[in-house]
């Protein structure tokens, strides 16, 4: 296989963020960061320069040698991280699970259940990463950089991923199901499928996260 060169550098996110509600509570998801930080060792076989922004991963995921190691813990701190990063000829990889929705108010103090009858918490969304990156890229005129997104659903895969991918301006989403009942977050095997417009291109199922990641980084290395 032909390497692709003409990427000069790629960013990689991985990992969830956190929201917080008090000083000690905090809305986030179970992903562990493996699957991003498998990729990122991965894609440094081929470019040299990679930029590793994670969120709360779990310690043995929170550095790639080799690579610039950023931590961002919250959604807007990642989008910002990977936005300062931004260059021409940039492959980046958005292998992150961010929060979705941020408290509106977070409370200045630990929120006490003997002064609650019960609580509600008022959210708002957070913003789309994808979305402003490929709007960045758009207004910086770095034409020759690429996003590859990722598509985490509990149900109807393929339609929610060819959604994404088309919205947010992807070259190639990489689906996967996750939940209770689903194999994807943590350190359990996996199954994913990479899609381009015209449909899912590529599969490979029930493999540690290893495997798949090498797997992405060969097609990347041939495809982007």
């Amino acid at each position: 296989m032909k390497a692709n060169t003409r990427f000069k550098k790629a960013i990689i996110s991985s990992g969830p963020t956190r929201e917080w509600i008090d000083p000690v509570r905090y809305i986030s998801n179970a992903s562990s960061g493996k699957m991003g930080f498998h990729i990122a060792k991965e894609i440094l076989s081929w470019i040299p320069n990679v930029v590793y922004v994670h969120g709360n991963v779990s310690d043995k995921y929170a550095n790639v040698e080799g690579a610039k190691n950023v931590y961002a813990e919250t959604t807007i701190a990642l989008r910002d991280a990977i936005v300062a990063e931004l260059e021409n000829d940039t492959l980046v990889i958005m292998a992150a699970a961010p929060a979705d929705f941020r408290p509106i108010m977070i409370a200045e103090n630990k929120i006490k259940k003997e002064t609650t009858v019960g609580l509600m918490i008022e959210l708002e969304k957070n913003p789309d990463i994808l979305m402003a990156l490929n709007a960045s890229l758009k207004d910086k005129k770095y034409d020759s950089s690429v996003l590859i997104g990722f598509a985490a659903e509990t149900e109807k895969l393929e339609e929610h991923a060819l959604g994404k991918l088309e919205r947010k301006g992807l070259k190639f989403i990489i689906g996967n199901y996750v939940g209770k009942s689903n194999t994807g977050f943590g350190e359990v095997d996996s199954s994913i499928r990479i899609f381009s417009k015209d449909g899912m291109i590529k599969e490979i199922n029930n493999q540690p996260k290893e495997i798949l990641a090498k797997g992405i980084s060969d097609f990347l290395k041939e495809h982007a």
